[in-house]
């Protein structure tokens, strides 16, 4: 009996982490009931951010597949999938886990899906399962969506729908003019009337309201005028005379939120001036109003000399945030600094420090390949639950030729599709 619990403990824990542990725990032990662990996981999506990863249904199901007590999972998941209210990526996981059983032939699955989408949708998510069923019924799914989305604006007119759902359908159905089809059904169906009402009038509202782009004189007018900050893509598309007058306006600005924004580029580009500036940026006290240290610290990544690595390694081995730090070896590392690393991510257990972790050390091994990465990033394998990490981190060890036999057995059957991919 203990250890049946010993064996339920670890199989939970690679199971939250979606690591495929959990898979051949229960592929070697077919006589114990793991029901309770696997339907936890029906019902929660454990990974750190549920939006970006995505859901982890083909795992569960996968696990489900082989479990001996079938009928009892499925019952769960169907009621999890009807009562979840809360959580949105729970409720994305459960109808995408739905979808895999309608898959399989599976009438009650496909029908509670049905049931379930736009009733007592998660405030924000109405639009919450309509993916399962443009995928399990195409166009007759659509039809469906738009004419349920219609009753829902009868009775909420305060509601409102852009055109999202019938532009990624045209996207994929080339063959269709989407828009003329549901003119069609429309003249006979008011619930779709009013669902192509309620997408035309947002459209034509989003038109009215976008403004003319604003003309700046230079580079420098656009970032001190950007609101709040330049935008991702502009900021991803400079030039190399942008990037030099950044840096010359930046050794003469005195104004802190100008510094701060100027600042701000340099964690995408190599400072192209002297490190030594930066440097004295990053050594400033911190402020709570500005963040002139934080983003000369992610302009460190970029600038490589003694100076930077003698105060990296000061405020690694000393500092009470040394995380804050690691960043800096990216360009700084050398032989050796594998053993700091492990000792930091040996001491972490903390969720979200764990994933910071995990970000900094892919970049760090990208950078710097050895074989020493293998300990440090399997202590990060075996405390993660972030599927995406998880694969970078597993394509460094493969590099890096250090993947072990175990975690290459598990990679069949991660939660992270991508990461199955690996296999050779």
């Amino acid at each position: 009996m203990k250890d049946n619990k010993k064996l339920k403990s670890q199989f939970l824990n690679s199971l939250k982490r979606g690591t495929g542990e959990a898979y051949l725990i229960a592929k070697r032990h077919p006589n114990i009931d793991f029901s309770n662990q696997i339907i936890k996981g029906a019902l929660n999506i454990f990974a750190y951010d549920g939006q970006c990863e995505g859901n982890r249904a083909q795992y569960i199901f996968d696990i489900i597949d082989i479990s001996n007590q079938k009928i009892k999972i499925r019952k769960a998941v169907l009621k999890g999938l009807a009562k979840e209210s809360d959580d949105t990526w729970n409720l994305t996981h459960l109808f995408a886990l739905t979808k895999l059983y309608a898959e399989k032939g599976d009438t009650g699955a496909r029908q509670a899906i049905y049931d379930r989408f736009l009733h007592n949708p998660i405030f924000g998510s109405d639009w919450v399962g309509y993916s399962e069923i443009l995928e399990l019924d195409g166009y007759d799914g659509l039809l469906y969506i738009s004419e349920k989305f219609g009753r829902y604006l009868e009775q909420n007119p305060d509601d409102w729908q852009d055109d999202s759902i019938i532009s990624e359908f045209q996207e994929e159905n080339k063959h269709l003019n989407v828009y003329e089809e549901l003119e069609k059904k429309a003249k006979k169906n008011k619930f779709i009337r009013i669902y192509l009402d309620a997408v035309y009038s947002n459209n034509n509202s989003h038109n009215k309201n976008n403004s003319k782009p604003t003309i700046f004189k230079d580079i420098i007018d656009e970032i001190y005028n950007s609101k709040p900050i330049l935008s991702f893509k502009r900021k991803n598309n400079l030039t190399e005379e942008e990037v030099n007058l950044i840096a010359e306006h930046l050794i003469k600005e005195t104004d802190k939120s100008k510094i701060e924004k100027l600042l701000s580029i340099f964690d995408r580009y190599k400072f192209p001036l002297d490190s030594e500036i930066i440097l004295n940026f990053a050594k400033q006290k911190r402020s709570s109003k500005y963040s002139i240290v934080e983003n000369a610290l992610y302009a460190l990544q970029h600038l490589k000399s003694k100076s930077i690595r003698r105060f990296a390694l000061d405020k690694i081995q000393n500092s009470k945030n040394s995380i804050d730090y690691l960043e800096i070896l990216i360009s700084n590392y050398k032989k050796g600094d594998h053993k700091i690393i492990t000792e930091i991510v040996a001491k972490t257990n903390d969720e979200d420090k764990i994933e910071s972790l995990a970000g900094i050390f892919t970049e760090i091994f990208k950078a710097n390949k050895t074989k020493k990465c293998k300990e440090p990033l399997e202590i990060l394998y075996n405390k993660m639950n972030c599927g995406i990490h998880r694969n970078g981190i597993i394509e460094i060890l493969i590099e890096s030729g250090v993947l072990s036999k175990r975690i290459k057995k598990e990679m069949k059957f991660d939660s992270f599709l991508k990461t199955r991919e690996l296999v050779k």
